[in-house]
């Protein structure tokens, strides 16, 4: 069983941004990053719809945009799940990010700097971001396999979180600019 559909980025007007979709399986889905969290929580991304579960990952941010892998939480429908990942291995496949739910085990995978598939036994789901401008970018999901609302919510939230560092060219980058945002600001 194969489901497709597209989720288009649109600013909310408070400084916060979405990534917005409709399927007929699932309903509406919103991504919404950043989301508010309260002055000195970090920053954080939120998944929200009609037909699937909330779910929100939280984690560090250079610039309060995105929450990075750094210090990351992720909380399923109020219950605390712990993310993990080797950020020490090279390839990505080894560097990707994995949790369980539920006695389901997850895996998020860089394919690109823009795209990353999100797996369980017996299911792939794909997301890959086009675009530049806001009002033309666009993140296309394809889920090949029997999903569950869970699968979706779990998959589309990565959208709205700072995926470099599931890549080693990604984390050198994350690295340097760390360092040079400490250096000017310390």
């Amino acid at each position: 069983m194969t489901i497709s559909f597209e989720m288009k980025e649109v600013a909310t007007g408070h400084g916060s941004l979405l990534w917005s979709g409709t399927t007929a399986e699932f309903g509406d889905i919103e991504v919404i990053y950043p989301a508010d969290l309260g002055p000195g929580n970090g920053t954080g991304a939120e998944v929200r719809g009609s037909s699937i579960p909330g779910a929100l990952f939280t984690g560090d941010s250079l610039l309060g945009f995105k929450p990075r892998l750094t210090g990351m939480k992720l909380l399923v429908e109020g219950e605390e799940v712990k993310p993990r990942r080797n950020r020490w291995a090279v390839s990505k496949k080894r560097r990707s990010l994995r949790l369980a739910y539920k006695g389901t085990t997850y895996r998020c995978t860089a394919i690109s700097r823009k795209s990353y598939v999100f797996t369980r036994p017996g299911l792939a789901i794909t997301v890959s971001e086009s675009g530049v401008r806001r009002k033309n970018r666009r993140a296309r999901v394809q889920a090949d396999g029997p999903a569950t609302p869970i699968d979706i919510s779990l998959a589309v939230l990565f959208a709205g979180v700072d995926r470099p560092q599931l890549t080693m060219g990604g984390a050198f980058r994350v690295f340097l600019s760390t360092v040079f945002h400490l250096s000017t600001n310390g």
